[in-house]
């Protein structure tokens, strides 16, 4: 939804640009886009696989292809497989440009290699590399503390109140297989309680799952809007939410890699906070320090650490 409206900004009036949602919607789309087929389609792969699949229209005189986050697709066995069928089954590399969209793709080399090996792509395909020098915003204030992991709920509390953010992100890994035949509850289910719970501030504390329908999500962000939020999420679930009013940024857990701290700092700093200093913050044990050093290394940027004894008192 958020990407079609600005589509339709863009567009001007010029053409008709229509979203496809997810879950319930889809039959009644189907008569919508027969009675006036839209020039521009904004959808998830699923949802246009479907689409195509019960016959709503064809891809066969599609132009332009954008894939978003494209590294998250090819790295989920849900979305692949969906996706070669649009790339290759539903429409013809040859008749239609094709663009590969992410603030970060690993082996770039070899993904364009596979570009071309399984015609996803032309032949003459070209990577657009922007910012490569300098790939995190200059502007972030890095922070990180050490603690343990039974004290990282009281210290996240602790930071809320220090940071005062106008909204905040706090990234959470996502629930092993292990802790799920556990019957363990995910991560993000224990932070959120824990904040409904302890926080005393004005912010609305959101929960986003990765399993979530699109009815759900658009419920949890319009009960918010106007207003300030800490979402507690992980990566997956937050990919693809464009949440400008965000200042700060929280690491509950370490992300994975490089990738994924860029990933998630670059949900900061934009507009109308980017002119201001806005936080990267990440809690993390001893042993997880020299993961961070790497980070920096790689990302090219400085992070300063916050001791845990100087601002917390547990008892």
């Amino acid at each position: 939804m958020q990407v079609t409206k600005v589509a339709r900004l863009l567009a001007a009036k010029a053409c008709t640009v229509m979203a496809l949602l997810d879950g319930g919607m889809l039959k009644r789309q189907k008569s919508w886009v027969k009675a006036e087929p839209p020039a521009v389609i904004v959808a998830t792969v699923a949802s246009l696989c479907q689409m195509v699949e019960r016959r709503a229209f064809s891809l066969q005189s599609m132009r332009v292809l954008v894939i978003d986050e494209v590294d998250f697709i090819f790295g989920s066995s849900k979305q692949v497989s969906s996706l070669r069928k649009i790339l290759t089954s539903y429409s013809a590399a040859s008749s239609r440009q094709t663009i590969f969209a992410s603030a970060s793709i690993p082996q770039h080399n070899r993904f364009l290699h596979d570009c071309v090996q399984h015609k996803w792509t032309k032949s003459d395909v070209v990577h657009v590399h922007v910012h490569p020098v300098q790939p995190m915003p200059s502007h972030l204030c890095h922070k990180y503390v050490i603690c343990t992991k039974k004290e990282r709920l009281h210290v996240l509390l602790s930071l809320l109140e220090r940071d005062a953010p106008k909204s905040g992100i706090i990234f959470v890994a996502e629930q092993s297989e292990r802790s799920k035949k556990a019957g363990n509850p995910p991560s993000t289910t224990v932070v959120a309680e824990f904040l409904r719970n302890a926080y005393k501030g004005s912010l609305d504390v959101l929960l986003l799952e990765e399993d979530m329908n699109f009815n759900a999500r658009a419920a949890s962000f319009s009960e918010v809007k106007g207003r300030g939020f800490l979402l507690v999420s992980t990566d997956i679930a937050s990919r693809g939410f464009d949440l400008p009013q965000t200042s700060h940024i929280y690491n509950f857990d370490l992300p994975k890699t490089a990738t994924d701290y860029l990933h998630r700092a670059g949900r900061t700093g934009r507009e109308p906070f980017s002119r201001l200093e806005c936080g990267v913050t990440t809690l993390i044990t001893e042993d997880e320090h020299f993961v961070l050093q790497r980070f920096q290394n790689e990302l090219k940027f400085h992070c300063e650490e916050l001791p845990l004894e100087s601002m917390f008192t547990f008892s």
